[in-house]
Order: structure tokens, then C-alpha cells, then sequence
């Protein structure tokens, strides 16, 4: 039954699609209705991300793997590569708009932390109500998958320095990618993976590209079917590379050492996460996404980025801690992911919800 997952995200991808005509363009390919609606799928690409790390991850105890989610185990940096690109484009087109850095913290960053605390809150409670031993430090081991919000609140804030505190845009320029750079380098040494830093330089992309859209654009369309095909095919290698080094450097006959292995990973990761967002954006001149599905889930993809943890987490064979005993295993992986699905999108919309109510109340 699990297999139906796949051609159903098919269907979610390209219903409704329009396919431009030779010499036609989807001039729509940045806008916020296009980029939103594709965030939506991506957003559904990550919750198959981490419920497949939870059912077939090779790092995972022998006994608790099922293939047959195998797909998505390694893609969920793909689809965050993505967000912090949209992410940078959005922040940078808009900030020329009057009043845009007003109130910024409120308006920026405070919606994304008070979801993120909610979620916080209700994993550190399940873990004391059954005495879930928690690791330190607590606020990151509680929950696990948060080290998405503090890497976009700090991208926020140095922009907020770079454009609104400096004046000259070649400065700004320089002060964003040297704190980007000063970040990566902080996760490298201090964090527990490189999941934590293989993404965020996306979001300085996504200005550049905002900068420089039109120039880009017309220069992909000069041979686009040539970086086309040499996106995906540098995508391809770059992604096998990455998450199947062991298997790669034993079939080009190399030795494999730790050093080599991290390295590998980290190159691999960087240059796919690039090249994949290169590769959408090429896509996304000639094919126009978008249907009510899409553009529902493109509404609140923060809310479930924060929710479906939780239930990848609540219906697995263990909570958060692979060694504790279950709290309601559901080990069917096909009705596991559907019971995923099928609570964090009305709670994820919930959430939602309440946060806008609570912001537009406060404006």
C-alpha cells in the first residue's frame, strides 16, 4: 500500500499544471502564488523525509527497519535548500517596500518563535508525563528538528543588519555573506550534523538571484535546455555522492576514511542543494504548478514543518529516544505516514490560525 505514495505526490506536484509553448515563458516562475504553491510540496516532501527515518533509515535498530520509504531518507536537505531560497528572494524583494523593517521583530520573527515554543512545549511535556529521559542540551534534544528556526531567525536578523542598518548595498552584500559564512562555520564545529549548515547559504542565493533576476533569466534562456540537463545531471552525482559515499568511493575503488567520508558528505550536500533549487527554477520557467491543494498547503508551511514531528514521533516505535518504549506504535508504514498526514494538516492549519489571529489582534 505504501507504494501509492508515490504517484500520489505526483498527482499533488503536477495537477493543474500548464506547460508553456515553445518560445513561452512562465513569467510567474518567483512569484509568491508560484514559490508558495511549490513550498507547499515541499513542505509534504520533508514530512516523508523524517517518517521514513523512522521506518527505514539504515542507521536505525535492525529489527525496527521496513523498506519501501527508502526515497526519501536523504532528500529532506533538497527541499530546505528550497525554503532558504525562497526565503532570501521573498525578504529581498520586498524590503524595498515602505515600512517593510518597521516593527521587524514583531512581524518577523515572533511568529515564527511562539509556534515553535508551543511545539516545544508539548514534546518537553510528553517526555515528563513518561518520564522520556532528555539529553543536553534540553531545549535541542526535547526537539530535535529544530534547528531549522534558529538558522532562519539569525538569517533575519543579519539582513536586518545588512539592509536596513547599512546603507550601501555592496556593503550589505558583503556583511550577509560574511555572516552567513561566520554561521557556517559555527554549526560545523558546534552542532550535531551537517543538516544543522548544508542549507542556509541558500538563503544569501536567493537575494543574489533577486538582484540579478531578469540578467539570470534571460541567460537561462539562451540554452535552456543545456542547464537543464546539466543541473539535474550535477544534482544526480552530487546527491549520490553525498548520502551514498561509502558505496561511491568503494566502486571507484578508493579508501574510505572518516575525514574523506564527512568531506564527501558536506560537498556532495552543498553542491546538490544548490544545483536541485537551480534545477526547480528551471523547471518553473516552462512548467507552471499550482492547484487548490497546493496553494492550501503553500498557506502554512511553517505550522507543519512544526507539527508533523510530532506525530512522526508519537506513532513510532519509540518517542524521540529509540530507546524508550513506544506510545502509540502504528507499524503499518502505510497507515503510519497516513496518520501523519491526516493530523498535522487541521492542526498544522490550527496553528495557523490562532497565530495570525493573535498577530493581527496585536497590530
Amino acid at each position: 500500500m505504501y507504494l501509492l505514495f508515490y504517484p500520489a505526490l505526483l498527482v499533488l506536484l503536477f495537477a493543474g499544471t500548464k506547460l508553456c509553448k515553445i518560445g513561452e515563458w512562465n513569467e510567474d516562475v518567483l512569484s509568491l502564488k508560484h514559490t508558495k504553491a511549490f513550498l507547499g510540496f515541499c513542505a509534504v516532501m520533508v514530512l516523508f523525509h523524517h517518517a521514513s527515518q523512522r521506518v527505514c533509515a539504515p542507521w536505525l535498530p535492525a529489527n525496527r527497519i521496513q523498506h519501501g520509504l527508502d526515497a526519501f531518507v536523504y532528500v529532506g536537505y533538497l527541499c530546505v535548500a528550497v525554503f532558504f531560497f525562497c526565503s532570501g528572494y521573498g525578504v529581498y524583494t520586498a524590503h524595498f517596500k515602505e515600512g517593510f523593517f518597521d516593527h521587524f521583530t514583531r512581524r518577523r520573527i515572533m511568529p515564527i518563535l511562539m509556534p515553535t515554543v508551543i511545539m516545544w512545549l508539548v514534546f518537553f511535556a510528553i517526555e515528563k508525563v513518561k518520564n522520556i529521559p532528555v539529553g543536553q542540551p534540553v531545549w535541542l534534544e526535547t526537539y530535535s528538528y529544530l534547528w531549522y528556526v534558529p538558522a532562519i531567525i539569525y538569517l533575519y536578523f543579519l539582513f536586518y543588519l545588512s539592509f536596513k542598518i547599512i546603507k550601501n548595498d555592496k556593503v550589505s552584500m558583503a556583511v550577509m555573506i560574511v555572516g552567513t559564512i561566520l554561521y557556517f562555520l559555527a554549526c560545523m564545529f558546534f552542532s550535531p550534523g551537517t543538516w544543522w549548515y548544508n542549507t542556509p547559504f541558500m538563503f544569501v542565493i536567493g537575494i543574489v538571484v533577486a538582484r540579478h533576476k531578469e540578467g539570470l533569466l534571460a541567460f537561462f534562456k539562451k540554452a535552456y535546455a543545456l542547464w537543464l540537463i546539466l543541473s539535474l545531471v550535477i544534482t544526480a552525482i552530487a546527491f549520490t555522492y553525498a548520502s551514498y559515499y561509502y558505496w561511491v568511493i568503494t566502486k571507484l575503488g578508493m579508501q574510505y576514511t572518516d575525514a574523506g567520508h564527512f568531506f564527501g558528505e558536506l560537498i556532495g550536500q552543498l553542491v546538490s542543494a544548490l544545483t536541485i533549487t537551480w534545477f526547480v527554477l528551471l523547471v518553473g520557467m516552462k512548467v507552471k504548478i499550482g492547484n487548490p491543494v497546493l496553494s492550501f498547503l503553500g498557506k502554512f508551511t511553517l505550522e507543519f514543518y512544526l507539527v508533523h514531528p510530532l506525530f512522526v514521533q508519537l506513532f513510532s516505535f519509540a518517542f524521540v529516544n529509540n530507546m524508550t518504549p513506544p506510545i502509540l506504535y502504528i507499524k503499518n508504514q502505510f497507515l503510519y505516514v497516513l496518520a501523519i498526514i491526516a493530523l498535522t494538516i487541521p492542526i498544522a492549519f490550527g496553528l495557523h490560525l490562532m497565530m495570525n489571529a493573535i498577530w493581527k489582534k496585536r497590530s
